[in-house]
């Protein structure tokens, strides 16, 4: 009977070093999926922040587009107010223009007019000597 009870403590030492080791076994298993989990919510944290700042920039980004399509307006603006000075330049360019050959046509006038007279005058100046 003695043998059959070293069979039976020998089951039962096998089977507490067994169960000893599942439970090590478990505990270590129990602690990577802690680790795990940890590095899970960490990655997730990270994520958020990431998404975060993803809208951020895409706040940013439409920011940058409305600033530039009211740049654009602004340029449109100043080519139109540009050309309507550059229109208003040249109508008064040739209105000076127009005025100094009228000037000219006046002075030439005026020219031949006191070369006629000079003639008469001296005419007159030698009838009368």
């Amino acid at each position: 009977m003695m043998s059959k009870n070293n069979n039976i403590e020998d089951m039962l030492s096998q089977l507490i070093t067994m169960v000893a080791a599942i439970q090590v076994e478990h505990k270590e298993m129990k602690r990577a999926f802690e680790g795990m989990h940890q590095e899970q919510k960490e990655m997730k944290r990270a994520f958020e922040g990431m998404h975060q700042e993803q809208k951020e920039m895409k706040q940013a980004f439409a920011g940058m587009l409305q600033e530039q399509k009211e740049m654009k307006r602004v340029q449109q603006e100043m080519h139109h107010k540009i050309d309507e000075i550059e229109t208003k330049a040249e109508e008064r360019h040739k209105e000076i223009l127009d005025q100094l050959t009228a000037f000219k046509h006046d002075q030439d006038f005026i020219w031949e007019k006191t070369v006629r007279h000079e003639r008469e005058i001296h005419a007159i100046k030698m009838k009368l000597s």
